[in-house]
């Protein structure tokens, strides 16, 4: 709970009332931030995050897909951690609806997101650790490509927009054009889903893409195009 106190502290749209205005002056802002980077470097840890007396009315299911969908996923690459976080804000609904602290409605709408985005998450978690390991283990590039220089890299947030045999297809925002095919093992391909998320870095060798680095996997439950995003404000 602790970790969806953070997320909605510093990530939601719930407390941009304590963000800085167009009014305040940045030179106080900057002071602040120096003195706590310098707290930080000393050892302080952060305390826990406090949320006020902010209502149980405000959270919205979207806060739920957020947390888990994007936010654990970027922090923690543990799914078993994250089918924890599950399966406690699963516990946690169950019980402020046993409560009569939300409405029938309110409380299927948690459901459904969790049911949504709970299995999602945690197949993206384990698809970001394999894939890891495939790519750090060298395993990723043929035998006859090694020792061939790379032409070309591309990196950011790539998009599956196309799932073959032959490998996975990428649109990035940045690109014009479709990267791809990265071929990958059938046992690693059958863990992706079109419309997923890559934190990624790959690079031309010869004529063949392969992966040279890769983060976070977002599902595209969570991950969507900036202009299909039509739920809550996400601050940066």
């Amino acid at each position: 709970m602790e970790g969806l106190a953070q997320y909605l502290l510093h990530f939601s749209d719930l407390f941009q009332d304590r963000e800085m205005s167009e009014d305040s002056d940045y030179s106080d802002w900057e002071e602040g931030l120096e003195s706590h980077m310098n707290d930080l470097l000393q050892g302080d840890v952060e305390p826990v995050a406090d949320l006020g007396a902010l209502p149980l009315k405000s959270l919205d299911p979207e806060h739920v897909r957020d947390f888990l969908g994007w936010f654990l996923l970027r922090e923690s690459g543990d799914f078993a951690l994250i089918q924890s976080y599950a399966e406690i804000l699963t516990a946690w609904a169950e019980f402020i609806e046993a409560q009569g602290w939300w409405q029938q409605d309110e409380y299927l709408g948690f459901v459904e997101i969790l049911n949504d985005v709970g299995p999602s998450a945690i197949r993206a978690a384990r698809l970001s650790q394999v894939l890891f390991h495939f790519i750090r283990s060298g395993t990723g590039v043929p035998p006859s490509l090694r020792g061939q220089r790379f032409s070309r890299f591309v990196e950011g947030h790539g998009r599956v927009t196309a799932l073959t045999e032959s490998g996975l297809h990428f649109n990035f925002d940045n690109q014009a054009e479709t990267v791809g095919p990265v071929t990958l093992p059938k046992v690693i391909l059958e863990m992706i889903e079109p419309g997923d998320v890559f934190d990624i870095e790959m690079g031309l060798r010869g004529d063949s893409w392969v992966m040279v680095d890769v983060g976070p996997v977002y599902p595209r439950s969570v991950y969507v195009e900036v202009e299909e995003y039509a739920g809550l404000e996400k601050l940066s």
